[in-house]
């Protein structure tokens, strides 16, 4: 006779695991996948996002586009700032909500430098995932600074984003300030220094001040 009681403690029970979709932007695996590029490039991926994020608002507006660079490893910092309309509150709320995609331009057919909606969300939250317990940037626009912190629960183990609004001196353009963790500042020694970025209508150039 079986021993339906041995069968049936040795049978493999399956638990459904829910997982954050916070999670898919904490990692480094995750944000390698979702970048393209491995953590050593990461710096560059900022530039290349925000700078592209800053000459298409420019462009819409039909302003020349006048991008500004410092980066600073004594202090631990990307900041990038441009001459356009500034990001709405609604749009940077937006960027915030990680259970989404934000963009203005993947329904349309038209030139552009970036269509996925998720460049900011991994930027912010590329801090995160250096330092494995917390992140920190700021984007400013509009007379407003969004402080963001992007961090682990340390009780559900589980990432979460946390922000404040305040006051900025920043009235035309955006501004955007990512945290690097020290532990991971070695890859902005080949770039520190203030950039001036221009784009003039016929070519484009990089002037260290």
């Amino acid at each position: 006779m079986t021993d339906t009681r041995k069968n049936s403690a040795s049978k493999l029970q399956r638990v459904a695991f829910t997982t954050s979709r916070l999670a898919e932007f904490c990692g480094e695996k995750e944000l390698t996948a979702q970048t393209g590029h491995a953590p050593a490039e990461w710096p560059l991926v900022i530039l290349k996002e925000i700078i592209d994020n800053g000459v298409d608002a420019c462009e819409e507006a039909e302003i020349a586009p006048e991008i500004n660079i410092e980066v600073s490893t004594e202090r631990g910092e990307i900041i990038i700032a441009d001459n356009g309309p500034g990001l709405p509150p609604e749009t940077i709320q937006g960027v915030l909500d990680y259970t989404s995609r934000v963009s203005s331009r993947e329904a349309y057919v038209s030139p552009t430098r970036g269509a996925q909606g998720n460049a900011l969300k991994t930027i912010i939250a590329m801090p995160l995932a250096l330092h494995g317990a917390r992140g920190a940037a700021v984007i400013e626009a509009r007379g407003l600074a969004h402080r963001i912190v992007f961090e682990m629960d340390p009780v559900r183990r589980v990432p979460r984003v946390l922000s404040e609004v305040v006051s900025s001196d920043v009235q035309n353009g955006t501004r955007i300030t990512v945290h690097w963790p020290e532990r991971a500042s070695s890859v902005l020694e080949h770039a520190e220094g203030p950039i001036l970025y221009k784009w003039p209508a016929t070519s484009r150039r990089l002037i260290r001040t």
